[in-house]
């Protein structure tokens, strides 16, 4: 096999929202710039581009997951206002976005990435095609990480399942092969391993296909995602759930290490800094969380027991929407899907499966929800190059012993300013992923190189929450300010920043994966607040300060936002002083 080599100026990595957003925005205010995106896949829209299964849609409702400046259409596009969006037709959506602003040409699809390196002040990015047949060395200035957090999945690890006999699937393989599963006849049973978001649309593709499903919530595990539907009652208003998320009123009430930033930590210093505020702050999630459980009747229906989380909605990151055409519980009240909270020991051949309580039962096919694996597919060279950016590794004890006094102090004043977040649940997290956490300032950027002056990497996507729309084009923004020198940077105090970041998910959202990756379930405001404080651009958007605190902000609160930075920028150069 020959190697190739090319030469570009800047490599983005991953063509999903993240990749693409960040390759717009950068091509927006550098249009000459020799840009080139790598994606493994076969097609733009990262998960939703190959695994958009029957009757999957997203969490968000219509209006608040597209482009800013690239409507999603109805008039083009299957979707209705208060409704989800088919996964179908965000893939075609992501498609049109890539060829509306040019971006199709700069894509090598089928392209995977193996192999980084630091040489001489440059990036040598290594890739190789699917089939192998060809082999490419790239050499760029800047290179932009986009692969997100969802990427690759866990492998299935169940004793036995080599002499199981039937069908084994993980959650990346519902399209195509679920919906076989799903449309065979000789199919009359499914067994489902776990309570997430997938485990719920595994679920649901295969009873509403008239399978009896067992779904089997592990008890060793973090327990089940905490389900809500889409529109709750808030006092006397009828509002979405995701836009409580992203009003400023409602994101008051979480402890928030970015808090501040929202222009508001007066009033966050009473809620959480007083006995009384702590008192209100602790009220608002207990009703929160019990309005979700009476409105899914897991206290009423025996059935539906073991589909309530371990813990209320305050300490998870874990949050999904039943966004099904009918209600995913009518099969379970109905008996048709049976849930249990047990473990699995083993399988055995004919499709036995068999849990440590000594019980045991027969399928026609397994279903396991694997999560998804957060060491990197990429080899960084030379060794310790990952640990230096602040990727995740499994060579844990050099990372930590550099962090520890950063940790500490992290802490110390995360635990100080919110006194509630020192009495953790007991409820476990769903797994361990046995590697490092993401160690990025700013949730972007890695804080070496950022310490030493460095700006020729960053990492886009590599936080989590509901807000996904509005998080990538604020970070896309800030990831083209800071690989150009344009982003004031306090390096001194670089590795306390991160830590602060880092730090803060393991306090907050202990039940979910907030020890390994910020997750911003009630936290995207200040965070994007954050990030245009650092851009120097207005973070209050709305036209008044009462709907600034009471009304939700979605993404097109920030269309032009890339206009706006540019025109400060103008404005310093016309004010600097001649030389």
């Amino acid at each position: 096999m020959h190697l190739k080599e090319q030469r570009v100026e800047v490599i983005v990595v991953g063509a999903g929202l993240g990749g693409l957003a960040t390759a717009k925005t950068y091509l927006e205010l550098a249009p000459q710039t020799d840009l080139l995106i790598l994606e493994g896949r076969s097609a733009v829209g990262g998960v939703w581009a190959q695994n958009s299964y029957e009757d999957l849609r997203t969490n968000n409702l219509y209006g608040t997951y597209e482009f800013s400046d690239f409507p999603l259409d109805p008039r083009k596009y299957d979707v209705r206002p208060e409704a989800h969006i088919p996964g179908h037709v965000l893939k075609q959506y992501f498609s049109d976005f890539a060829d509306h602003f040019d971006l199709r040409r700069r894509v090598r699809f089928n392209t995977h990435v193996h192999t980084i390196a630091k040489v001489d002040g440059y990036w040598k990015v290594q890739a190789q095609t699917i089939d192998e047949r060809d082999e490419t060395l790239y050499t760029c200035n800047k290179l932009i990480m986009c692969t997100g957090l969802s990427s690759t999945p866990n492998s299935i690890s169940i004793p036995g399942q080599k002499d199981f006999g039937k069908p084994i699937l993980n959650h990346t393989r519902l399209g195509i092969e679920g919906a076989s599963l799903a449309c065979d006849p000789a199919v009359k049973s499914v067994t489902v391993i776990g309570a997430s978001k997938y485990g719920y649309d595994a679920v649901y593709m295969m009873a509403s296909h008239g399978k009896r499903v067992e779904w089997i919530n592990r008890k060793s595990g973090g327990g089940a995602v905490l389900m809500a539907l889409p529109w709750v009652w808030f006092g006397r208003w009828r509002v979405k759930l995701e836009g409580l998320t992203t009003t400023r009123f409602v994101t008051w009430f979480s402890p928030c290490i970015w808090g501040s930033c929202d222009g508001f930590g007066w009033l966050r210093r009473l809620l959480h800094g007083t006995a009384l505020g702590r008192w209100l702050v602790r009220s608002f999630w207990d009703k929160m969380t019990a309005d979700v459980a009476e409105v899914n009747g897991y206290r009423k229906v025996d059935a539906l027991k073991h589909l309530e989380p371990d813990e209320g909605l305050f300490w998870t990151g874990r949050v999904g929407i039943l966004s099904y055409p009918q209600h995913i519980y009518d099969f379970v009240r109905s008996g048709q899907v049976t849930v249990s909270r047990k473990d699995i020991s083993h399988l055995s051949e004919q499709g036995t499966v068999h849990f440590t309580d000594r019980t045991s039962l027969k399928t026609d096919a397994l279903i396991a929800i694997t999560g998804w694996d957060l060491a990197p597919t990429v080899t960084y060279e030379p060794r310790g190059l990952d640990i230096s950016l602040g990727v995740p590794t499994r060579d844990m004890s050099d990372e930590q012993s550099f962090w520890d006094r950063f940790d500490r102090a992290a802490d110390e004043e995360i635990l100080t300013q919110f006194p509630a977040l020192r009495h953790q649940p007991k409820a476990k997290v769903p797994f361990k992923p046995g590697v490092s956490p993401f160690r990025f300032y700013r949730g972007i950027a890695p804080p070496q190189l950022t310490a030493e002056g460095d700006h020729s990497i960053a990492f886009m996507k590599m936080i989590n929450g509901p807000s996904n729309a509005l998080l990538v084009e604020a970070q896309a923004l800030w990831t083209y300010a800071y690989l150009n020198d344009k982003i004031p940077v306090d390096r001194p105090n670089v590795y306390y920043q991160t830590a602060l970041t880092s730090r803060f998910g393991k306090h907050r959202y202990p039940c979910g994966f907030g020890s390994w990756y910020p997750e911003t379930v009630f936290d995207a405001m200040p965070y994007v607040d954050m990030l245009l404080m650092d851009l120097g651009i207005n973070r209050w958007r709305k036209a008044s300060w009462i709907r600034e605190a009471f009304e939700e902000y979605s993404i097109h609160d920030y269309r032009g936002i890339n206009r706006e930075w540019r025109e400060v920028q103008q404005q310093k150069r016309n004010a600097a002083p001649l030389p």
